[in-house]
């Protein structure tokens, strides 16, 4: 697996979406749009901000296939959708076991990133791979910043997970 750079990823989140975080109260006329369901073109349009790209799984685009800049991939499924208005978002990324790891050492790893990383955690299942997983609830709505925000912070996961199971580089 191609993994991506943590230090390009925390450059990205750092620098933000292409509209500002946060702007002085006076220059703001009006709070930031609240999406109250998550349909594909709105999901298309934050990732595009982190620079990632999609392909869809499904007719429906409920799936996508993301490729994070760097080469992190995940999938992302939709949930709790009336017609292809979604109030879910669960994000996984899969790991193949690590060649020549102990697998009760990788299991502590995943263990220990699940207790530090908080916007993901990790689950080992019975074949040793690693599946890096995220959920977000859009009741009661998000901001587009915010959406932009949980994405990077996925890959995120995405990079220091990869790293922490097979060391730094390839």
């Amino acid at each position: 697996m191609k993994r991506i750079s943590t230090i390009m990823v925390s450059a990205v989140l750092l620098a933000g979406p292409a509209t500002p975080l946060a702007a002085p109260l006076s220059a703001q006329a009006e709070p930031p749009a609240v999406i109250e369901s998550l349909e594909d073109a709105t999901l298309r349009e934050a990732l595009a901000a982190l620079g990632a790209e999609a392909t869809p799984l499904d007719e429906e685009a409920l799936v996508l296939r993301v490729a994070f800049p760097g080469g992190g991939i995940a999938v992302l499924r939709r949930s709790g959708c009336e017609a292809q208005a979604c109030r879910g978002l669960l994000m996984t990324s899969l790991f193949t076991p690590p060649e020549g790891r102990d697998p009760a050492t990788a299991e502590r790893i995943a263990r220990r990133f699940s207790a530090t990383f908080n916007p993901a955690s990790v689950i080992v299942n019975e074949r040793g791979e690693h599946l890096l997983k995220s959920y977000l609830v859009l009741d009661g709505g998000v901001t587009r910043e915010n959406l932009v925000i949980s994405l990077g912070l996925f890959a995120l996961g995405i990079a220091q997970y990869g790293e922490a199971l097979y060391g730094p580089g390839e």
